[in-house]
Protein backbone atom coordinates (compact mmCIF):
# COMPACT_ATOMS: atom_id res chain seq x y z
CA UNK A 1 0.00 0.00 0.00
CA UNK A 2 3.09 2.16 1.07
CA UNK A 3 4.27 2.06 -2.64
CA UNK A 4 1.09 2.91 -4.40
CA UNK A 5 0.74 5.34 -1.80
CA UNK A 6 4.20 7.09 -2.82
CA UNK A 7 3.15 6.40 -6.93
CA UNK A 8 0.39 8.11 -6.85
CA UNK A 9 1.39 11.38 -5.38
CA UNK A 10 4.42 11.39 -7.67
CA UNK A 11 2.05 10.71 -10.16
CA UNK A 12 -0.39 13.90 -9.18
CA UNK A 13 2.72 16.06 -8.50
CA UNK A 14 4.07 15.62 -11.95
CA UNK A 15 0.97 16.38 -13.53
CA UNK A 16 0.16 19.59 -11.75
CA UNK A 17 3.72 20.88 -12.05
CA UNK A 18 3.96 20.05 -15.90
CA UNK A 19 0.63 19.95 -17.02
CA UNK A 20 1.45 20.37 -20.84
CA UNK A 21 3.53 17.89 -21.18
CA UNK A 22 0.47 15.59 -19.96
CA UNK A 23 -2.05 17.46 -22.28
CA UNK A 24 0.87 16.64 -25.47
CA UNK A 25 0.68 13.08 -24.24
CA UNK A 26 -3.08 13.21 -23.85
CA UNK A 27 -3.94 14.54 -27.14
CA UNK A 28 -1.99 12.44 -29.08
CA UNK A 29 -2.82 8.94 -27.74
CA UNK A 30 -6.44 10.38 -28.28
CA UNK A 31 -5.97 10.96 -31.64
CA UNK A 32 -4.73 7.41 -32.40
CA UNK A 33 -7.69 5.29 -30.31
CA UNK A 34 -10.12 8.09 -32.16
CA UNK A 35 -8.76 6.91 -35.17
CA UNK A 36 -8.87 3.47 -35.33
CA UNK A 37 -12.32 3.70 -33.96
CA UNK A 38 -13.10 5.76 -36.96
CA UNK A 39 -11.57 3.22 -39.41
CA UNK A 40 -13.65 -0.28 -37.49
CA UNK A 41 -16.86 1.87 -37.67
CA UNK A 42 -16.77 1.54 -41.20
CA UNK A 43 -16.96 -2.38 -40.87
CA UNK A 44 -20.34 -3.17 -41.81
CA UNK A 45 -21.83 0.53 -40.71
CA UNK A 46 -24.41 0.90 -44.00
CA UNK A 47 -24.98 -2.94 -43.99
CA UNK A 48 -26.49 -1.95 -40.47
CA UNK A 49 -28.02 1.52 -41.58
CA UNK A 50 -29.57 -0.39 -44.73
CA UNK A 51 -31.11 -3.23 -42.37
CA UNK A 52 -32.38 -0.76 -39.45
CA UNK A 53 -34.06 1.25 -42.08
CA UNK A 54 -35.34 -1.94 -44.61
CA UNK A 55 -36.99 -3.18 -41.50
CA UNK A 56 -38.41 0.41 -40.23
CA UNK A 57 -39.56 1.01 -43.97
CA UNK A 58 -41.16 -2.49 -45.05
CA UNK A 59 -38.49 -2.18 -47.25
CA UNK A 60 -38.85 -4.45 -50.52
CA UNK A 61 -37.28 -7.60 -51.65
CA UNK A 62 -37.69 -7.13 -55.40
CA UNK A 63 -38.48 -3.85 -56.93
CA UNK A 64 -40.21 -4.08 -60.52
CA UNK A 65 -39.85 -0.68 -62.92
CA UNK A 66 -42.45 -1.05 -66.12
CA UNK A 67 -43.24 0.80 -68.65
CA UNK A 68 -46.50 -0.24 -69.63
CA UNK A 69 -49.54 2.23 -69.99
CA UNK A 70 -51.57 -0.28 -67.95
CA UNK A 71 -49.50 -2.39 -65.31
CA UNK A 72 -52.17 -4.64 -64.94
CA UNK A 73 -50.83 -7.77 -66.94
CA UNK A 74 -47.02 -7.20 -64.83
CA UNK A 75 -48.90 -7.19 -61.36
CA UNK A 76 -50.84 -10.22 -62.01
CA UNK A 77 -47.31 -11.94 -63.12
CA UNK A 78 -45.66 -11.18 -59.41
CA UNK A 79 -48.99 -11.94 -58.12
CA UNK A 80 -48.98 -15.77 -59.21
CA UNK A 81 -45.39 -16.04 -59.00
CA UNK A 82 -44.20 -18.63 -56.26
CA UNK A 83 -42.39 -17.06 -53.31
CA UNK A 84 -44.28 -13.67 -53.31
CA UNK A 85 -45.54 -12.81 -49.40
CA UNK A 86 -46.38 -9.49 -50.23
CA UNK A 87 -47.00 -6.80 -53.30
CA UNK A 88 -47.90 -2.91 -53.07
CA UNK A 89 -50.41 -2.00 -55.83
CA UNK A 90 -48.87 -0.13 -58.76
CA UNK A 91 -47.11 3.58 -58.17
CA UNK A 92 -47.11 6.16 -60.80
CA UNK A 93 -43.62 7.31 -60.99
CA UNK A 94 -41.88 10.10 -63.56
CA UNK A 95 -38.81 11.45 -63.82
CA UNK A 96 -38.64 15.24 -63.77
CA UNK A 97 -36.00 18.20 -62.92
CA UNK A 98 -36.62 19.82 -59.33
CA UNK A 99 -35.63 23.37 -59.02
CA UNK A 100 -34.71 24.61 -55.26
CA UNK A 101 -32.53 27.32 -53.73
CA UNK A 102 -31.45 27.95 -57.07
CA UNK A 103 -30.42 24.64 -58.12
CA UNK A 104 -31.72 22.13 -60.95
CA UNK A 105 -31.36 18.42 -60.32
CA UNK A 106 -33.09 15.43 -61.80
CA UNK A 107 -35.17 13.46 -59.47
CA UNK A 108 -38.02 10.48 -59.55
CA UNK A 109 -41.58 12.16 -58.36
CA UNK A 110 -43.75 9.13 -56.93
CA UNK A 111 -47.65 9.37 -56.07
CA UNK A 112 -48.68 7.91 -53.08
CA UNK A 113 -51.68 7.69 -51.25
CA UNK A 114 -52.34 9.19 -47.30
CA UNK A 115 -52.28 5.97 -45.75
CA UNK A 116 -49.47 3.33 -45.32
CA UNK A 117 -48.57 0.91 -47.76
CA UNK A 118 -47.85 -2.65 -47.63
CA UNK A 119 -44.44 -2.81 -48.46
CA UNK A 120 -42.35 0.55 -48.82
CA UNK A 121 -43.87 2.36 -46.44
CA UNK A 122 -41.62 5.44 -46.58
CA UNK A 123 -40.49 6.77 -42.85
CA UNK A 124 -41.15 10.52 -41.86
CA UNK A 125 -38.01 12.04 -40.07
CA UNK A 126 -38.98 15.30 -40.33
CA UNK A 127 -42.56 17.03 -40.73
CA UNK A 128 -45.79 15.17 -42.03
CA UNK A 129 -46.62 12.90 -44.92
CA UNK A 130 -47.65 13.98 -48.33
CA UNK A 131 -50.90 15.94 -48.41
CA UNK A 132 -51.95 18.11 -51.59
CA UNK A 133 -49.50 20.93 -52.41
CA UNK A 134 -47.12 19.34 -50.42
CA UNK A 135 -44.38 17.53 -51.01
CA UNK A 136 -41.93 15.02 -49.04
CA UNK A 137 -38.24 14.88 -50.17
CA UNK A 138 -35.61 11.99 -49.80
CA UNK A 139 -33.19 13.11 -46.97
CA UNK A 140 -30.16 12.55 -48.52
CA UNK A 141 -31.50 13.70 -51.59
CA UNK A 142 -33.07 17.50 -49.71
CA UNK A 143 -29.36 17.84 -47.80
CA UNK A 144 -27.98 17.71 -51.31
CA UNK A 145 -30.35 20.69 -51.89
CA UNK A 146 -30.27 22.06 -48.74
CA UNK A 147 -33.61 22.38 -48.53
CA UNK A 148 -35.55 21.77 -45.30
CA UNK A 149 -39.23 21.17 -44.03
CA UNK A 150 -41.57 24.49 -44.93
CA UNK A 151 -39.02 24.99 -48.24
CA UNK A 152 -40.42 25.30 -51.73
CA UNK A 153 -39.55 22.93 -54.56
CA UNK A 154 -40.51 23.69 -58.49
CA UNK A 155 -41.28 20.90 -60.81
CA UNK A 156 -42.08 22.07 -64.24
CA UNK A 157 -44.32 25.12 -63.65
CA UNK A 158 -45.48 23.73 -60.33
CA UNK A 159 -44.51 24.83 -56.48
CA UNK A 160 -44.93 22.66 -53.65
CA UNK A 161 -44.06 23.20 -50.37
CA UNK A 162 -41.71 20.88 -48.43
CA UNK A 163 -43.69 19.25 -45.58
CA UNK A 164 -41.66 16.50 -44.53
CA UNK A 165 -38.33 14.69 -45.30
CA UNK A 166 -38.05 10.62 -45.29
CA UNK A 167 -36.04 7.55 -45.68
CA UNK A 168 -36.99 4.86 -48.28
CA UNK A 169 -34.90 1.17 -48.32
CA UNK A 170 -36.82 0.99 -52.02
CA UNK A 171 -34.11 2.83 -54.14
CA UNK A 172 -30.01 3.93 -53.27
CA UNK A 173 -29.61 6.31 -51.20
CA UNK A 174 -28.87 9.91 -53.47
CA UNK A 175 -27.73 10.72 -56.04
CA UNK A 176 -28.63 6.69 -57.33
CA UNK A 177 -32.11 7.39 -56.15
CA UNK A 178 -33.79 7.61 -59.09
CA UNK A 179 -35.10 4.65 -60.99
CA UNK A 180 -38.13 6.25 -62.98
CA UNK A 181 -35.98 6.65 -65.93
CA UNK A 182 -37.19 3.91 -67.79
CA UNK A 183 -34.83 2.07 -70.33
CA UNK A 184 -31.60 4.08 -71.97
CA UNK A 185 -29.05 5.93 -70.05
CA UNK A 186 -29.63 7.31 -66.53
CA UNK A 187 -28.28 10.07 -65.22
CA UNK A 188 -27.64 10.96 -61.20
CA UNK A 189 -31.41 11.38 -59.41
CA UNK A 190 -33.29 11.75 -55.79
CA UNK A 191 -36.54 10.98 -55.06
CA UNK A 192 -39.64 13.28 -54.15
CA UNK A 193 -43.07 11.59 -52.71
CA UNK A 194 -46.36 13.53 -53.89
CA UNK A 195 -50.03 12.70 -53.57
CA UNK A 196 -51.04 10.70 -56.45
CA UNK A 197 -53.24 13.57 -58.01
CA UNK A 198 -50.99 15.93 -57.89
CA UNK A 199 -48.36 13.44 -59.16
CA UNK A 200 -50.47 13.07 -62.16
CA UNK A 201 -51.02 16.83 -62.35
CA UNK A 202 -47.20 17.43 -62.25
CA UNK A 203 -46.13 14.95 -65.01
CA UNK A 204 -48.67 16.10 -67.20
CA UNK A 205 -48.04 14.38 -70.85
CA UNK A 206 -44.36 13.25 -69.46
CA UNK A 207 -43.91 9.31 -69.92
CA UNK A 208 -44.32 7.82 -66.80
CA UNK A 209 -43.46 4.52 -65.38
CA UNK A 210 -44.95 1.90 -62.63
CA UNK A 211 -43.01 0.84 -59.71
CA UNK A 212 -44.43 -2.56 -57.83
CA UNK A 213 -42.66 -3.01 -54.46
CA UNK A 214 -42.57 -7.04 -53.95
CA UNK A 215 -42.01 -9.17 -50.47
CA UNK A 216 -40.65 -12.42 -50.90
CA UNK A 217 -40.92 -15.03 -48.49
CA UNK A 218 -37.33 -16.25 -49.00
CA UNK A 219 -35.55 -12.59 -49.38
CA UNK A 220 -31.97 -14.62 -49.98
CA UNK A 221 -33.90 -15.87 -53.16
CA UNK A 222 -33.96 -12.95 -55.38
CA UNK A 223 -31.97 -14.42 -58.24
CA UNK A 224 -34.08 -17.08 -58.60
CA UNK A 225 -37.22 -15.18 -58.55
CA UNK A 226 -35.85 -12.63 -61.77
CA UNK A 227 -35.25 -15.55 -63.51
CA UNK A 228 -38.90 -17.02 -63.22
CA UNK A 229 -41.06 -13.93 -62.88
CA UNK A 230 -42.01 -12.90 -66.11
CA UNK A 231 -42.66 -15.02 -69.60
CA UNK A 232 -42.95 -12.95 -72.64
CA UNK A 233 -46.48 -13.30 -72.68
CA UNK A 234 -46.06 -11.16 -68.75
CA UNK A 235 -44.33 -8.50 -70.44
CA UNK A 236 -45.37 -8.00 -73.85
CA UNK A 237 -44.39 -5.06 -75.42
CA UNK A 238 -43.71 -3.39 -71.88
CA UNK A 239 -39.86 -3.15 -70.89
CA UNK A 240 -40.24 -4.15 -67.91
CA UNK A 241 -37.27 -4.35 -64.92
CA UNK A 242 -36.13 -5.67 -61.54
CA UNK A 243 -34.02 -4.11 -58.65
CA UNK A 244 -33.34 -6.41 -55.52
CA UNK A 245 -32.30 -5.30 -52.53
CA UNK A 246 -29.03 -6.57 -52.71
CA UNK A 247 -28.59 -3.93 -55.31
CA UNK A 248 -29.68 -1.42 -53.55
CA UNK A 249 -27.25 -1.98 -50.59
CA UNK A 250 -24.57 -2.94 -53.18
CA UNK A 251 -24.86 0.95 -54.34
CA UNK A 252 -25.01 2.42 -50.99
CA UNK A 253 -21.70 0.42 -49.78
CA UNK A 254 -20.22 2.35 -53.06
CA UNK A 255 -21.14 5.65 -51.51
CA UNK A 256 -18.31 5.19 -48.88
CA UNK A 257 -16.17 2.94 -50.98
CA UNK A 258 -13.27 5.12 -50.60
CA UNK A 259 -14.08 6.36 -47.35
CA UNK A 260 -12.66 3.19 -45.26
CA UNK A 261 -9.35 2.89 -47.00
CA UNK A 262 -8.47 6.76 -46.13
CA UNK A 263 -9.66 5.95 -42.75
CA UNK A 264 -7.80 2.59 -42.33
CA UNK A 265 -4.51 4.15 -44.01
CA UNK A 266 -5.15 7.64 -41.78
CA UNK A 267 -5.86 5.96 -38.67
CA UNK A 268 -2.43 3.60 -39.28
CA UNK A 269 -0.19 6.68 -40.25
CA UNK A 270 -1.63 8.84 -36.94
CA UNK A 271 -1.01 5.95 -34.59
CA UNK A 272 2.34 6.20 -36.45
CA UNK A 273 2.36 9.93 -35.44
CA UNK A 274 1.08 9.63 -32.17
CA UNK A 275 3.96 7.01 -31.20
CA UNK A 276 6.51 9.71 -32.58
CA UNK A 277 5.09 12.32 -30.57
CA UNK A 278 5.31 10.43 -27.21
CA UNK A 279 9.05 9.44 -27.80
CA UNK A 280 9.62 13.00 -28.94
CA UNK A 281 8.27 13.86 -25.16
CA UNK A 282 10.37 11.47 -23.53
CA UNK A 283 13.30 12.65 -25.40
CA UNK A 284 12.21 16.17 -23.79
CA UNK A 285 12.31 15.31 -20.64
CA UNK A 286 14.30 12.00 -20.18
CA UNK A 287 17.26 13.62 -17.97
CA UNK A 288 14.26 14.83 -15.78
CA UNK A 289 13.31 10.96 -15.51
CA UNK A 290 17.02 9.79 -15.02
CA UNK A 291 17.59 11.89 -12.36
CA UNK A 292 14.06 11.32 -10.39
CA UNK A 293 14.95 7.28 -10.88
CA UNK A 294 18.51 7.87 -9.83
CA UNK A 295 16.71 10.03 -6.60
CA UNK A 296 14.40 6.96 -5.84
CA UNK A 297 17.31 4.42 -5.97
CA UNK A 298 19.80 6.71 -3.55
CA UNK A 299 16.78 5.98 -0.98
CA UNK A 300 16.05 2.43 -1.67
CA UNK A 301 13.68 1.95 -4.05
CA UNK A 302 14.16 -1.09 -6.93
CA UNK A 303 14.16 -1.09 -10.53
CA UNK A 304 10.35 -2.33 -10.35
CA UNK A 305 9.31 0.45 -8.00
CA UNK A 306 11.21 3.16 -10.59
CA UNK A 307 9.92 1.76 -13.51
CA UNK A 308 6.54 2.03 -11.76
CA UNK A 309 6.51 5.56 -10.84
CA UNK A 310 8.20 6.53 -14.46
CA UNK A 311 5.08 5.13 -16.40
CA UNK A 312 2.46 5.27 -14.28
CA UNK A 313 1.23 8.72 -15.42
CA UNK A 314 1.61 7.47 -18.81
CA UNK A 315 -1.01 4.43 -17.91
CA UNK A 316 -3.26 6.09 -16.42
CA UNK A 317 -3.77 8.83 -19.17
CA UNK A 318 -3.68 6.24 -21.70
CA UNK A 319 -6.98 4.92 -20.08
CA UNK A 320 -8.23 8.43 -20.42
CA UNK A 321 -6.96 8.85 -23.58
CA UNK A 322 -8.95 5.62 -24.83
CA UNK A 323 -12.00 6.63 -23.15
CA UNK A 324 -11.67 10.24 -25.08
CA UNK A 325 -10.59 8.55 -28.23
CA UNK A 326 -13.67 6.02 -28.36
CA UNK A 327 -16.26 9.05 -27.82
CA UNK A 328 -14.39 10.87 -30.27
CA UNK A 329 -14.55 8.57 -32.89
CA UNK A 330 -18.07 7.38 -32.43
CA UNK A 331 -19.55 11.02 -32.47
CA UNK A 332 -17.81 11.81 -35.65
CA UNK A 333 -18.28 8.34 -37.31
CA UNK A 334 -21.93 9.07 -38.21
CA UNK A 335 -20.42 12.35 -40.44
CA UNK A 336 -18.17 9.99 -42.00
CA UNK A 337 -20.02 6.88 -42.94
CA UNK A 338 -23.65 7.40 -43.67
CA UNK A 339 -23.79 7.51 -47.25
CA UNK A 340 -25.90 11.00 -47.97
CA UNK A 341 -27.69 10.88 -44.59
CA UNK A 342 -30.07 8.66 -46.39
CA UNK A 343 -30.56 5.71 -43.66
CA UNK A 344 -30.83 5.62 -40.10
CA UNK A 345 -28.09 5.11 -37.30
CA UNK A 346 -25.56 3.91 -39.38
CA UNK A 347 -23.05 3.68 -36.38
CA UNK A 348 -24.45 3.21 -33.14
CA UNK A 349 -22.46 2.44 -30.06
CA UNK A 350 -18.59 0.88 -29.91
CA UNK A 351 -18.83 -2.59 -29.67
CA UNK A 352 -16.86 -4.72 -27.25
CA UNK A 353 -14.08 -5.92 -30.04
CA UNK A 354 -13.81 -1.82 -30.75
CA UNK A 355 -13.09 -1.17 -27.13
CA UNK A 356 -10.81 -3.80 -26.90
CA UNK A 357 -8.92 -3.11 -29.94
CA UNK A 358 -8.68 0.82 -29.21
CA UNK A 359 -7.57 -0.09 -25.69
CA UNK A 360 -4.72 -2.21 -27.04
CA UNK A 361 -3.70 0.51 -29.82
CA UNK A 362 -3.61 3.17 -27.06
CA UNK A 363 -1.36 1.17 -24.87
CA UNK A 364 0.75 0.14 -27.95
CA UNK A 365 1.63 3.32 -28.80
CA UNK A 366 2.11 4.84 -25.38
CA UNK A 367 4.55 1.65 -24.22
CA UNK A 368 6.30 1.79 -28.01
CA UNK A 369 6.80 5.43 -27.06
CA UNK A 370 7.78 5.81 -23.55
CA UNK A 371 8.68 2.11 -22.52
CA UNK A 372 12.62 2.49 -23.44
CA UNK A 373 13.57 5.26 -22.28
CA UNK A 374 11.68 4.70 -18.69
CA UNK A 375 14.07 1.76 -18.40
CA UNK A 376 17.06 2.92 -19.77
CA UNK A 377 15.97 5.28 -16.76
CA UNK A 378 15.46 2.53 -14.27
CA UNK A 379 18.43 0.48 -15.31
CA UNK A 380 20.91 3.69 -15.08
CA UNK A 381 23.22 3.68 -12.20
CA UNK A 382 22.23 5.69 -9.70
CA UNK A 383 25.30 7.98 -9.75
CA UNK A 384 25.56 8.35 -13.59
CA UNK A 385 21.36 9.28 -13.09
CA UNK A 386 22.64 12.03 -10.49
CA UNK A 387 25.34 13.10 -12.27
CA UNK A 388 25.51 11.90 -15.80
CA UNK A 389 23.69 12.85 -19.14
CA UNK A 390 20.71 11.71 -20.05
CA UNK A 391 21.73 9.48 -22.79
CA UNK A 392 25.25 8.64 -23.89
CA UNK A 393 25.35 10.33 -27.43
CA UNK A 394 26.80 8.07 -30.10
CA UNK A 395 30.49 9.49 -31.35
CA UNK A 396 32.22 8.84 -34.34
CA UNK A 397 35.90 9.13 -34.62
CA UNK A 398 36.69 9.69 -38.20
CA UNK A 399 33.29 12.05 -38.00
CA UNK A 400 35.57 15.63 -37.21
CA UNK A 401 37.61 14.67 -40.32
CA UNK A 402 34.56 14.46 -42.71
CA UNK A 403 33.00 17.57 -41.98
CA UNK A 404 36.17 19.79 -40.69
CA UNK A 405 35.55 21.96 -44.21
CA UNK A 406 31.76 22.02 -44.04
CA UNK A 407 29.85 25.44 -43.65
CA UNK A 408 29.59 26.21 -39.37
CA UNK A 409 25.54 25.76 -39.65
CA UNK A 410 26.13 22.41 -41.85
CA UNK A 411 29.13 21.07 -39.55
CA UNK A 412 27.49 21.69 -36.46
CA UNK A 413 24.00 20.10 -38.05
CA UNK A 414 25.64 16.71 -39.26
CA UNK A 415 27.06 16.15 -35.65
CA UNK A 416 24.32 16.83 -33.81
CA UNK A 417 22.37 13.77 -36.49
CA UNK A 418 25.30 11.65 -35.99
CA UNK A 419 25.22 11.86 -32.13
CA UNK A 420 21.34 11.32 -31.97
CA UNK A 421 20.35 8.85 -34.98
CA UNK A 422 17.56 8.01 -32.88
CA UNK A 423 15.78 11.71 -33.18
CA UNK A 424 16.43 12.10 -36.79
CA UNK A 425 14.47 8.67 -37.63
CA UNK A 426 11.82 9.90 -35.32
CA UNK A 427 11.86 13.28 -37.38
CA UNK A 428 12.29 10.93 -40.82
CA UNK A 429 8.92 8.95 -39.48
CA UNK A 430 6.93 11.55 -38.45
CA UNK A 431 7.72 13.80 -42.19
CA UNK A 432 7.02 10.89 -43.94
CA UNK A 433 3.52 10.42 -42.50
CA UNK A 434 2.04 13.79 -43.22
CA UNK A 435 4.20 14.13 -47.02
CA UNK A 436 1.83 10.36 -47.49
CA UNK A 437 -0.98 12.22 -46.87
CA UNK A 438 -0.24 15.39 -48.26
CA UNK A 439 0.19 13.59 -51.85
CA UNK A 440 -2.53 11.67 -51.47
CA UNK A 441 -5.10 14.66 -50.93
CA UNK A 442 -2.81 16.38 -54.05
CA UNK A 443 -3.78 13.19 -56.04
CA UNK A 444 -7.45 13.52 -55.31
CA UNK A 445 -7.54 17.22 -56.24
CA UNK A 446 -6.09 15.90 -59.76
CA UNK A 447 -8.37 13.34 -59.89
CA UNK A 448 -11.27 15.51 -59.52
CA UNK A 449 -10.18 18.13 -61.95
CA UNK A 450 -10.14 15.20 -64.56
CA UNK A 451 -13.30 13.52 -63.26
CA UNK A 452 -16.29 14.11 -65.54
CA UNK A 453 -18.48 17.61 -64.57
CA UNK A 454 -20.98 16.24 -62.45
CA UNK A 455 -23.01 19.71 -61.77
CA UNK A 456 -24.62 19.97 -64.81
CA UNK A 457 -26.73 16.89 -63.31
CA UNK A 458 -27.52 19.33 -59.89
CA UNK A 459 -25.95 18.81 -56.60
CA UNK A 460 -22.30 17.95 -56.28
CA UNK A 461 -21.16 14.09 -56.67
CA UNK A 462 -21.52 13.31 -53.09
CA UNK A 463 -19.13 10.56 -53.21
CA UNK A 464 -16.44 11.95 -54.40
CA UNK A 465 -17.37 14.93 -52.10
CA UNK A 466 -17.44 13.22 -48.85
CA UNK A 467 -13.99 11.00 -49.63
CA UNK A 468 -12.69 14.69 -50.25
CA UNK A 469 -13.85 15.90 -46.57
CA UNK A 470 -12.50 13.06 -45.07
CA UNK A 471 -9.00 12.68 -46.52
CA UNK A 472 -8.50 16.60 -46.11
CA UNK A 473 -9.55 16.32 -42.35
CA UNK A 474 -7.50 13.34 -41.49
CA UNK A 475 -4.68 15.34 -43.34
CA UNK A 476 -4.99 18.26 -40.97
CA UNK A 477 -5.05 16.46 -38.19
CA UNK A 478 -2.00 14.39 -39.24
CA UNK A 479 -0.10 18.12 -40.27
CA UNK A 480 -1.33 19.22 -36.24
CA UNK A 481 0.39 16.29 -34.93
CA UNK A 482 3.33 16.51 -37.15
CA UNK A 483 4.11 20.18 -36.25
CA UNK A 484 3.87 19.23 -33.02
CA UNK A 485 6.10 16.46 -33.32
CA UNK A 486 8.92 18.89 -34.88
CA UNK A 487 8.36 21.64 -32.11
CA UNK A 488 9.12 18.81 -30.03
CA UNK A 489 12.31 16.96 -31.57
CA UNK A 490 13.58 20.33 -32.07
CA UNK A 491 13.25 21.22 -28.53
CA UNK A 492 14.88 18.35 -27.03
CA UNK A 493 17.53 18.45 -29.21
CA UNK A 494 18.04 21.97 -28.54
CA UNK A 495 17.87 20.97 -24.77
CA UNK A 496 20.53 17.96 -25.36
CA UNK A 497 23.10 19.65 -27.67
CA UNK A 498 22.76 22.82 -25.07
CA UNK A 499 26.39 22.19 -24.02
CA UNK A 500 28.26 21.23 -26.97
CA UNK A 501 26.23 24.34 -28.75
CA UNK A 502 27.47 26.20 -26.39
CA UNK A 503 31.24 25.45 -26.78
CA UNK A 504 30.57 26.18 -30.26
CA UNK A 505 29.51 30.26 -29.31
CA UNK A 506 32.52 30.60 -26.80
CA UNK A 507 34.70 29.21 -30.35
CA UNK A 508 33.02 31.96 -32.10
CA UNK A 509 29.97 30.38 -34.11
CA UNK A 510 27.27 33.34 -33.67
CA UNK A 511 23.57 32.62 -32.53
CA UNK A 512 21.81 32.40 -36.03
CA UNK A 513 24.40 29.67 -37.03
CA UNK A 514 23.23 27.64 -33.86
CA UNK A 515 20.04 27.68 -34.70
CA UNK A 516 20.66 27.25 -38.65
CA UNK A 517 22.46 24.08 -37.06
CA UNK A 518 19.58 23.23 -35.02
CA UNK A 519 17.48 23.40 -38.10
CA UNK A 520 19.90 21.51 -40.58
CA UNK A 521 20.01 18.40 -37.85
CA UNK A 522 16.04 18.28 -38.33
CA UNK A 523 16.06 18.88 -42.19
CA UNK A 524 18.41 16.49 -42.94
CA UNK A 525 16.29 13.33 -42.16
CA UNK A 526 13.51 15.46 -43.54
CA UNK A 527 14.66 15.26 -46.73
CA UNK A 528 14.83 11.85 -47.25
CA UNK A 529 11.84 11.39 -45.74
CA UNK A 530 9.56 13.71 -48.44
CA UNK A 531 11.56 11.64 -51.35
CA UNK A 532 10.37 8.69 -49.71
CA UNK A 533 6.86 10.39 -48.95
CA UNK A 534 5.64 11.78 -52.57
CA UNK A 535 5.88 8.17 -53.77
CA UNK A 536 4.53 6.35 -51.45
CA UNK A 537 1.47 8.45 -51.53
CA UNK A 538 1.08 8.01 -54.98
CA UNK A 539 1.37 4.13 -54.85
CA UNK A 540 -0.76 3.91 -51.78
CA UNK A 541 -3.21 5.83 -53.29
CA UNK A 542 -3.29 3.80 -56.75
CA UNK A 543 -3.75 1.06 -55.03
CA UNK A 544 -7.40 2.18 -53.82
CA UNK A 545 -8.47 4.92 -56.06
CA UNK A 546 -7.31 5.81 -59.76
CA UNK A 547 -4.17 5.98 -61.36
CA UNK A 548 -3.79 9.71 -61.52
CA UNK A 549 -0.50 11.55 -61.17
CA UNK A 550 -0.59 15.29 -59.84
CA UNK A 551 1.21 18.16 -61.88
CA UNK A 552 5.22 18.20 -61.45
CA UNK A 553 4.48 21.40 -59.89
CA UNK A 554 1.96 20.63 -57.35
CA UNK A 555 4.45 17.59 -55.55
CA UNK A 556 7.24 19.89 -55.75
CA UNK A 557 5.26 22.95 -54.18
CA UNK A 558 4.10 20.17 -51.35
CA UNK A 559 7.23 19.22 -51.12
CA UNK A 560 9.00 22.42 -50.61
CA UNK A 561 6.31 23.70 -48.00
CA UNK A 562 6.51 20.64 -45.90
CA UNK A 563 11.01 21.65 -45.74
CA UNK A 564 9.87 24.91 -44.99
CA UNK A 565 7.66 24.38 -42.28
CA UNK A 566 10.36 21.66 -40.38
CA UNK A 567 12.85 24.23 -40.86
CA UNK A 568 10.25 27.02 -39.82
CA UNK A 569 8.84 25.06 -37.01
CA UNK A 570 12.47 23.87 -35.75
CA UNK A 571 13.61 27.54 -35.57
CA UNK A 572 11.24 28.85 -32.55
CA UNK A 573 13.00 26.30 -29.70
CA UNK A 574 16.06 26.72 -31.31
CA UNK A 575 15.87 30.38 -31.09
CA UNK A 576 14.89 30.66 -27.65
CA UNK A 577 17.88 28.68 -26.71
CA UNK A 578 19.89 30.88 -28.00
CA UNK A 579 18.83 34.32 -26.03
CA UNK A 580 20.69 33.88 -23.19
CA UNK A 581 24.52 33.59 -22.58
CA UNK A 582 26.27 30.73 -23.36
CA UNK A 583 28.27 30.89 -20.01
CA UNK A 584 25.74 28.96 -17.71
CA UNK A 585 25.53 26.20 -20.29
CA UNK A 586 28.86 24.95 -19.38
CA UNK A 587 28.55 24.15 -16.42
CA UNK A 588 26.32 21.47 -17.24
CA UNK A 589 26.82 17.75 -17.98
CA UNK A 590 27.81 17.59 -21.49
CA UNK A 591 25.00 15.35 -23.73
Amino acid sequence: MGRLLLVGRLVLRDVRRRPAEGLVFLVAVTVAAAALTLGLATRGAVENGYAKTRAATAGPDVIAVTTAADPAPVTRAIARTPGVAAQSAPVFAFDATVRARGLDAHSSVEGRGAGPDVVDRPLVTSGVWVRPGGAVVERGFAKALGIGVGDNLAIGSRSYAVVGLAVSAATSVYPWSDWAQGPGPSDFGGRVWLTSADARAAAGGAPGVYVINVRLDDPGATKRWQDTAFSRDDRGAAWVNTHTWRNVLGTDTAMIEFTQPTLVVGGWLLATAAMVTLAGLAAARAGRDNRRAALLKAVGAGPGTVTAVLLAQYLLLTLLATGLGLAAGTLAAPRLVDPSAGLLDTVGAPTTGTVFAAAFLAVVVAVAGVLGPALRAARATTVRGLAGPALTPTRHPHLNALTARLPTPLLLGVRLVARRPGRAALTAVGTAATTVMITAVLTFRAESRTAPDFRRFGPIEVRGDQTGRVLLAVTLVLVALSALNTVLLGWSCAVQARHSLAVARTLGAAPGQVVSALCVAQLLPAVPAVAAGVPTGLVLYWLFGSQVTPPGTWLLGAAGAVLLAVAALTALPAWSHTRGPAGPALTTDPA
